[in-house]
């Protein structure tokens, strides 16, 4: 009786293992940015736990993590291509980012993806003897097509990834819709929102679609010869990108972001970052905050832009403001600060959150990285915002659209300003108030959003891409998915209506001015 239970058993355990399946993920993130990484770890951790096998590829792998079904491969080196970037400099070159984009940050992008391409771990994983395989590709979408061909070496769906605002090129390509001048639209910065003047939209409408023209025809060109160097022949790289892509997952909190139609392959996730247990302060840190009877504010520019690369004039004018505040500061500050207010605390890093979540915290100045919003809603704490580079511009500006923050230009700040809106933020409490509302709408949600995204993973490995997702508008030439052509035939059969009409009013006119003219003379004579 027992052997027969037993086997019993052993059956069921067989039956339930039989229908759970077990798929391989590769996951891949080129840039070298912490904030790149961190989005999605949860979601590699989640799918890890179902029973999937993970490959990830990442500049920053996880730690203590110890499975033979959980295997990173570290592209860590790619940090000296952006540390040798100094995006403060640029700010104040007074280059727009679409200008940076094109003379730096694609060769960047390149030089990243040719670290890829050359890291001998991976070479294995692709190369053509490989027996490698794969169910789904997960990829960072950025600007770095040539890691599309990844897709076509192991004939698998792609789920594309975006740490913040999918770009407009990605955007495009995959069915939404360029708009050059609504305010989602980051890449042109501040020169978005509604009610623009006529001449203002058509710079903004000539401008973006001139890069999106350069991206597609000269950047596409360079990565497909870069993935065809190490893959050999392949598709066209944004064929690839139409026909493989299944969804995209963004972190962006849809409460914050403008209403836009976008395609129905695209779900948004939020704060999977923020931690569920704080890192502990350094005691004299602990010490410093603790202390603060009148609170302390928060200063850091994230871990891409240096506070020590800021111009002196700048660095004293924030120093001189926080000398005169009755509150502490705590300033990530890569260097020794010179001549430092007795209220200012520096160190090269800090535990960002747990300094958030600090009870004495009253402010955070920042530089509008997309997690660093993520945490300042999280714990409730108004911002004042500095935007480097990047997205940054469409996110403090959007801080300051719901009111829970201000944005002020660095490259022209006075110490009145500064000390005037540090006053106002901290005194007026409609702007905590205003964020802490945000969080819990951001936090009143249906279902477990890192679960969810899991599920969808899954789901788009079970359906075979998912083309019932798929836009049909990427198959289409961009001047029909407006129906530019039928505008352009209607305002010339118009335009041919209207001047014949003229044409032939002028013209009767003339005759019957020249009848009447003729009939005068006759009756004179």
């Amino acid at each position: 009786m027992k052997r027969v239970t037993k086997l019993f058993l052993v059956l069921c355990v067989l039956c339930v293992a039989e229908q759970t399946d077990c798929y391989k993920i590769l996951a891949i993130i080129t840039t070298p940015s912490y904030s790149h990484q961190i989005p999605f770890r949860r979601l590699w951790l989640e799918l890890h736990n179902r029973g999937h096998e993970i490959l990830l590829v990442t500049t920053n792998p996880i730690s203590n993590i110890n499975s033979p079904n959980f295997t990173q491969i570290d592209l860590s080196q790619s940090y000296k291509i952006f540390r040798a970037l100094n995006f403060i400099e640029m700010r104040f070159s007074g280059q727009s980012w679409l200008q940076i984009t094109e003379k730096y940050g694609l060769s960047a992008c390149q030089a990243c993806a040719e670290n890829l391409f050359n890291n001998q771990e991976f070479k294995k994983v692709y190369a053509p003897d490989s027996d490698a395989k794969f169910d789904v590709i997960m990829m960072e979408y950025q600007c770095t097509p040539s890691i599309l061909g990844f897709a076509h070496r192991f004939d698998v769906p792609i789920i594309g990834l975006s740490s913040t605002e999918l770009i407009t090129l990605n955007e495009y390509i995959l069915g939404g819709l360029i708009l050059p001048s609504h305010e989602s639209t980051w890449e042109m910065e501040n020169h978005v929102g509604s009610n623009l003047s006529f001449l203002k939209r058509l710079w903004n409408f000539v401008t973006l679609c001139r890069f999106l023209h350069y991206l597609c025809n000269q950047v596409f060109l360079i990565n497909q010869q870069l993935a065809e160097k190490h893959l050999g022949p392949l598709p066209a790289l944004i064929d690839i990108l139409k026909n493989n892509t299944s969804m995209v997952f963004i972190n962006r909190a849809t409460a914050i972001t403008p209403a836009r139609p976008q395609p129905p392959n695209i779900i948004s996730f939020t704060s999977f970052h923020i931690q569920d247990e704080l890192l502990p302060l350094s005691k004299d840190l602990q010490e410093f905050v603790d202390g603060a009877k009148n609170g302390f504010i928060y200063f850091s520019l994230g871990t891409n832009a240096m506070s020590s690369d800021l111009p002196m004039e700048i660095q004293r004018v924030f120093c001189d403001v926080f000398a005169t505040l009755p509150y502490r500061i705590v300033w990530k500050y890569e260097k020794d600060l010179p001549e430092k207010p007795d209220n200012v605390y520096t160190a090269k890093w800090l535990p960002q959150q747990s300094l958030l979540a600090h009870p004495n915290v009253k402010l955070f100045i920042y530089q509008g990285g997309r997690q660093s919003n993520d945490e300042a809603i999280h714990y409730g704490v108004p911002v004042l915002g500095f935007a480097i580079f990047a997205d940054q511009d469409y996110q403090v500006g959007r801080m300051e659209a719901l009111g829970v923050g201000k944005r002020l230009e660095i490259t022209t700040l006075t110490k009145e300003e500064l000390e005037s809106s540090i006053i106002e933020l901290i005194t007026n409490k409609e702007y905590k108030e205003k964020i802490i509302n945000i969080r819990k709408i951001i936090q009143d949600t249906p279902y477990d959003s890192v679960k969810n995204l899991a599920w969808w993973t899954e789901h788009v490995i079970r359906a075979k891409n998912m083309p019932y997702l798929r836009s049909s508008l990427i198959f289409q030439p961009w001047y029909q998915r407006y129906d530019l052509d039928v505008i352009v035939f209607l305002t010339i059969v118009a335009f041919l209506i209207v001047s014949t009409t003229l044409y032939l009013i002028v013209k009767l006119t003339v005759y019957l001015h020249k009848q009447i003219s003729s009939s005068q003379k006759l009756k004179t004579n």
